[in-house]
C-alpha cells in the first residue's frame, strides 16, 4: 500500500482528520519519493494527488487517485477497508 495515497483517500473520506501541516508533509514526502524513483508514473500520480489534497483541489485529486490505481492495478477498496479498520481502533 502506498502511504501517500492512503493519506489522500483518508483525507477525502475524513476531511477533518488531518491537519494542513500533515497534508503538506505528505505532499512533500510523496514528491521526494517520486524523485527517488526516477520518474515512476505511479509515484508521480501519488505525489500529484497528495499535493492536490493539500491544495484543496478535489477535482484533480480524484483524477490522480484514479490514475494511480489504473497504473498500479491495486484495489482502491483495499485502501478504504484499511482506513475504516484503522478508524475503528
Amino acid at each position: 500500500m502506498n502511504k501517500y495515497i492512503l493519506m489522500v483517500i483518508d483525507h477525502l473520506l475524513n476531511p477533518k482528520k488531518h491537519t494542513k501541516k500533515q497534508l503538506n508533509k505528505n505532499a512533500d514526502d510523496a514528491y521526494e519519493d517520486y524523485i527517488a524513483t526516477n520518474d515512476d508514473e505511479a509515484a508521480a500520480y501519488a505525489a500529484n494527488a497528495a499535493f492536490d489534497v493539500y491544495d484543496n483541489d478535489a477535482t484533480n485529486t480524484d483524477y490522480w487517485v484514479n490514475e494511480y490505481f489504473m497504473e498500479t492495478g491495486e484495489n482502491k477498496q483495499d485502501y478504504i477497508e484499511a482506513i475504516n479498520k484503522d478508524n475503528k481502533q
